[in-house]
């Protein structure tokens, strides 16, 4: 081979590879930060999302996911989602509340009767103005509808007494987490709050330190709380649903197809975690009544506690003690 045509091979050898780094490379990863497994509901969701978003950008796009709090809890994650670190970061959107301490009333205990009603409240003018603060402040914004995906079917009351209408909170003693409207509010209930921490339940109950404890349905089997406390009932407590959580820079940066692709991505990636959830509790009651001694009433009527509980969001208002408009924008979403 003479000398020429042996540099003509390695030019085009280096082309070649100069070629394949750049088609490579050309993938704009985005990192995703999940406190969940792999095999939850959402660890599956996160990776039906990873997998759209990789098909609809043809490639350009690729989402790294880092479940079991890999690369740092929430406190740490949310930081580094701010300063551009990570890219994405679904989690409750409460964690957004250091910026905007208003958020929090997302997750006010019985303000609203149902998640529709929930929904058209975070949907609203109001509380989107509440998350404009936060990515003004943050460098944060949220993926999609925060009520397309929700983080579990419903919030249950789990006792060693049955609880058979809202009178009969009064007197129980009901483990709580350290959360001062959700002491008050229960308290308002008439219940007897005691703090505990999240591992002491099961101990605490069959000890007589606390009769009840509140608990997402997702959680009664694992727990197995109900062995303790065998008298379950539905509250709606509060709803509860995954916040996309993105850094705003990196989503100004896209263009309008590859925003439109993982906008269709969540979409797509919430309703299948939907099904997976409906999927969980369709089984649940038949579960739970089939252990001994165990009685489930997943019809309770709900509105007794958000019905009762209307003179206290109505009291904390006169006081100036809720955020300005809550109480209409909570109002105007029951009615839509």
């Amino acid at each position: 081979m003479s000398l020429i045509a042996r540099i003509a091979g390695v030019a085009t050898i280096a082309i070649t590879t100069a070629t394949m780094a750049q088609t490579a490379s050309a993938a704009d990863v985005w990192r995703l930060s999940s406190m969940m497994t792999p095999d939850s509901f959402e660890g599956k969701a996160y990776q039906k999302f990873a997998d759209l978003v990789s098909e609809y950008t043809d490639g350009e796009i690729e989402v790294k996911i880092y479940p079991n709090e890999q690369i740092g809890s929430m406190d740490s994650v949310i930081e580094q989602l701010s300063q551009g670190i990570i890219q994405l970061a679904p989690s409750s959107l409460s964690f957004m509340s250091r910026w905007e301490d208003s958020i929090r009333y997302a997750s006010a205990p019985f303000l609203f009767d149902n998640y529709d009603q929930w929904s058209n409240f975070i949907d609203g003018e109001l509380f989107q103005s509440w998350l404009g603060e936060v990515e003004d402040k943050a460098n944060i914004t949220v993926l999609g509808s925060i009520p397309e995906m929700p983080r579990g079917t419903f919030r249950t009351l789990l006792s060693n007494k049955p609880v058979e209408t809202v009178d009969d909170i009064k007197g129980l003693k009901l483990r709580q987490f350290q959360d001062q409207l959700v002491i008050d509010a229960w308290t308002y209930l008439g219940a007897e709050v005691r703090v505990l921490p999240w591992g002491e339940v099961y101990d605490g109950i069959n000890r007589g330190i606390v009769d009840a404890v509140t608990s997402p349905a997702e959680l009664i089997e694992s727990t197995r709380f109900y062995e303790v406390a065998p008298n379950i009932i539905r509250t709606d407590e509060y709803p509860q649903a995954v916040a996309w959580m993105m850094n705003a820079k990196a989503w100004d940066k896209l263009t309008p197809e590859q925003q439109d692709a993982l906008e269709r991505a969540h979409s797509e990636a919430s309703a299948y975690a939907r099904e997976l959830l409906e999927e969980q509790a369709a089984t649940l009651e038949s579960d739970l009544e089939a252990k001994d001694g165990v009685t489930v009433n997943l019809d309770f009527d709900t509105t007794q506690f958000s019905d009762r509980m209307a003179a206290f969001y109505q009291q904390r208002a006169d006081n100036g003690e809720l955020p300005e408009g809550l109480l209409d924008a909570v109002q105007a979403a029951k009615q839509e």
